[in-house]
């Protein structure tokens, strides 16, 4: 199995992210972080960066893909979602 790729990011400060989640899952996420020993944010945040780390080549390929139905080159098309972001 090949090993990610890594995209150069410039490094910036964390960002908050508000989710949702059902109270169900809430419940697992409190049990799971309590025996990691860490409070369920600290632990959702980690779950998140690993699931995109594990999924990195898989992103790239549906951006890729994507972009080419939408007739976009890869970049304008993380350009425009970028800019989504922004507003």
């Amino acid at each position: 199995m090949s090993k990610p790729q890594v995209e150069a990011m410039p490094l910036e400060e964390n960002v908050r992210l508000n989710i949702t989640v059902s109270r169900y899952n809430l419940q697992r996420l409190k049990y799971w972080a309590a025996v990691s020993g860490k409070t369920p944010s600290a632990y959702a945040s980690q779950i998140i960066s690993a699931r995109l780390e594990a999924n990195f080549d898989l992103i790239n390929r549906q951006l890729e893909d994507l972009a080419q139905s939408q007739g976009m080159t890869l970049t304008d098309l993380k350009e425009l979602l970028d800019n989504q972001d922004s507003k």
